[in-house]
């Protein structure tokens, strides 16, 4: 007789499921799917819809017939007492913004867990998945780790590697970290319920990835070909954007291919890339990028060819010096942050599986 047929529901129905974003999905559809659901769901409330990535919950959680509770803060008195009154031992976290208490992780027997997707050590930190691309890297994995109410600093129990393709989009990388982490979370509840679970301290140089903002997707036509492209895919939905000015209207960039073979103009210029319609704009380099998809200011999608003002001759707006300038160091591909600012080399991810 295994574990799951000798336990009480009781004792099946004893961790809480934490996520607000549609990253966290996948995996609680399958441990529900697997006869393994939480006690518990805590997601974002609706005035957090602004974040990248959210997502409702209340419909997964009606479908299960799983309690659901929106909090903004894990360290409130109301998440505590549901955790009490549920007899809750565990915390697994697949997709939330700050860190869980230290306080909040000690009152429960088995501590807490969580998800991150990003090959720990190396890119500890905000936004693992624009990162991912932003840094091109070839390779990349979801971590499956102890919490300690540090920044990702906890005990390493599980990873799952994987290859990031050349023109992978912020999409495709999203709903892989997705599956992967529903394949990883089933596999492992039952040792994370019995406490059994493996630990291994994060080895190797660590590398902190900081936050992103909105405005950091401002592209920059006087960069290469290559950078704006990475910079469209690395911000594609769930994320804002890459965006630039053009006749005082925001446009976002939310799809396109980068063609070397189109004769270009000067970087911003509006050129024309095939028959019809078809705009793309010049880069720093000459290479031209041909958008799929665009929105102007807050609006919907909408096909680059039905829009009448991006003629062959105009330009993009020139971005201030001031607006390309972050507001703290940004470390380059293959550096992190040290402690007083300067970067310090950190080796390369390297697929092990």
């Amino acid at each position: 007789m295994d574990r799951a047929e000798g336990e009480s529901v009781e004792d099946r129905l004893r961790y809480c499921y934490v996520s607000g974003l549609s990253l966290g999905v996948p995996a609680l559809e399958e441990l529900c799917a697997q006869g393994r659901p939480p006690s518990l769901v805590v997601s974002y409330p609706a005035e957090l819809a602004h974040r990248s990535g959210y997502v409702d919950y209340e419909a997964v959680t009606r479908r299960h017939d799983l309690e659901h509770l929106r909090a903004s803060d894990l360290g409130s008195d109301e998440v505590r007492d549901a955790l009490a009154v549920r007899g809750v031992a565990l915390l697994v976290v697949a997709g939330w913004s700050s860190p869980v208490p230290e306080r909040l992780l000690a009152a429960l027997p088995r501590g807490g867990v969580g998800l991150h997707p990003a090959p720990l050590p190396v890119g500890r930190g905000r936004a693992p998945i624009p990162w991912t691309i932003l840094r091109d890297m070839r390779a990349s994995a979801v971590t499956l780790l102890h919490l300690d109410g540090g920044g990702d600093t906890g005990d390493i129990i599980d990873q799952a590697w994987f290859d990031v393709e050349p023109d992978i989009t912020a999409t495709g990388l999203y709903d892989r970290v997705a599956r992967r982490q529903a394949e990883m979370l089933a596999a492992r509840i039952d040792d994370l319920l019995a406490g059994t679970a493996p630990r291994r301290p994060q080895r190797g140089h660590a590398s902190v990835w900081p936050r992103r903002r909105p405005s950091d997707g401002r592209i920059d036509f006087t960069a290469s070909g290559r950078d704006v492209d990475r910079l469209v895919r690395a911000l594609a939905d769930p994320y804002p954007g890459a965006f630039a000015m053009f006749g005082g209207s925001r446009i976002t960039l939310c799809a396109g291919v980068l063609d070397e073979g189109v004769r270009g103009g000067a970087p911003g210029e509006v050129v024309s890339a095939g028959p019809g319609r078809v705009w793309g704009v010049t880069c720093g380099d000459g290479a031209v990028f041909v958008p799929a998809a665009i929105r102007v200011d807050e609006g919907i999608r909408a096909d680059p060819t039905s829009l009448a003002m991006f003629r062959p001759g105009a330009f993009f707006d020139e971005p201030s010096p001031h607006s390309l300038t972050p507001s703290r160091p940004v470390p380059v591909p293959g550096q992190a942050p040290g402690p007083d600012g300067p970067v310090k080399e950190v080796p390369g991810a390297r697929a092990v599986r």
